[in-house]
């Protein structure tokens, strides 16, 4: 495989020190978490012999892994995240003739590994040599280290520019924040614990201070735990991987500053990050007024199937258009309500879920509120409700800065 810039008018940037790192965290996002198997005969001759049948994944896999594997196409296949105490992102694996290509690394390196035992036991044998950040946010890339460790100092790590950036500056930080509040958590779990009235929730918090306590401990100290990444780029990047070319495509800010999609044309698939998914988006590093219009853009790419960073595996470009016409909507109301002084608390309450055009269409709210606790599990799901007055606050807050 080699890489290659698509445009010569765009920056491309090597970063070749393994030695480097950093780590990243971010407050606790409302984020949750396909489609159908095709036989091994619909694979390509040169990959035949490269990935494994698919009678061996997806719902078979082993009881109590981390990810639900999906064959999405011929060399495409979906890691679904299970629900976990310290959330981890899906995961896309693309394989190709001599190595495989894996995008976004998780909440923690122990997550990583897991799925590189997955990846082996499931999908292939073939080393990993290229991992994609689709943007900074903690449940993505705080197991980027697990690669190289796993599979050497060949294997890259690729991220935007911008994504570097906040890496470097904000993960560290950020990091460490969370790992101070996590023993106050923790006690509370406790408190819950002791005065749980059944086995089902008790066994539940159970383990999830059992999920802290080993997260607490994994991730300490916050400086030593992921690798930067080792490759950056400013807005295309083509690896030419196994006879297909994946493009890694930067259409401008929305979830964050540096998000990137994942397209592979030939299979007419994408992996999008946060940046689009099945459920409520995170806004607090967002641009609510960029997004729809980066969005837009995605939108005029050739592709059917969506591997997004939560939720499961989306057919088609309905789930897109869901996703920005809720953006659209909560980006006018709140304008409109900054715009003549309305205060947050009013707005939350005038923008109920059951008042939002975007959630009520086509089940749209009920369809997120299943995403959600298959995400979460039933029992710990956010719900809908706050999942959008968080939204609210967040958007509120960008435009009450702005206006200052």
């Amino acid at each position: 495989m080699r890489y290659r810039h698509a445009d010569h008018h765009h920056s491309y940037h090597s970063h070749n020190d393994h030695a480097q790192q950093s780590t990243i965290s971010r407050r606790q996002i409302v984020a949750g978490l396909g489609a159908a198997g095709l036989s091994i005969a619909a694979a390509p001759p040169s990959l035949a012999g490269l990935v494994k049948p698919i009678a061996q994944t997806g719902a078979r896999a082993a009881a109590g892994s981390l990810f639900r594997i999906e064959r999405v196409s011929d060399s495409v296949y979906a890691a679904i995240a299970r629900p976990v105490a310290m959330i981890n992102s899906n995961a896309a694996i693309i394989v190709g003739s001599d190595h495989a290509l894996v995008v976004d690394t998780h909440s923690k390196p122990s997550a990583a590994q897991a799925l590189i035992s997955q990846i082996r036991a499931e999908i292939t044998d073939r080393p990993v040599r290229y991992c994609i950040n689709s943007h900074f946010h903690w449940d993505h890339a705080q197991g980027n280290i697990a690669y190289p460790d796993a599979f050497g100092p060949r294997t890259e790590i690729i991220s935007s520019t911008a994504t570097r950036e906040w890496l470097a500056r904000e993960g560290a930080p950020r990091l460490r924040q969370s790992l101070e509040s996590l023993p106050k958590q923790i006690a509370e779990r406790r408190a819950q614990l002791a005065s749980a009235k059944t086995d089902a929730e008790r066994e539940r918090l159970t383990e999830t201070i059992a999920q802290m306590e080993a997260y607490l401990k994994e991730m300490n100290p916050p400086e030593k735990q992921i690798a930067l990444p080792t490759i950056t780029f400013d807005q295309r990047l083509i690896i030419h991987h196994g006879g297909r070319e994946v493009h890694l495509i930067f259409f401008g800010r929305g979830h964050t500053a540096g998000d990137v999609i994942v397209y592979i044309p030939s299979e007419r698939v994408i992996a999008t990050g946060d940046l689009m998914h099945g459920i409520l988006p995170y806004m607090g590093d967002g641009y609510p007024d960029e997004w729809p219009r980066t969005l837009k853009a995605v939108e005029e790419l050739d592709f059917n199937r969506v591997v997004p960073g939560h939720g499961s595996v989306q057919q088609g470009k309905s789930i897109l258009v869901s996703f920005r016409n809720y953006l659209d909507e909560i980006n006018e109301a709140v304008t409109r309500g900054v715009e003549r002084g309305a205060k947050l608390e009013e707005l939350q309450r005038s923008l109920a879920p059951e008042r939002l055009r975007s959630l009520t269409a086509g089940g749209n709210g009920a369809r997120i509120e299943r995403e959600l606790a298959a995400a979460f599990g039933s029992a710990l799901a956010p719900s809908l409700k706050d999942g959008v007055a968080n939204n609210i606050a967040d958007v509120y807050n960008y435009y009450t800065r702005r206006k200052k």
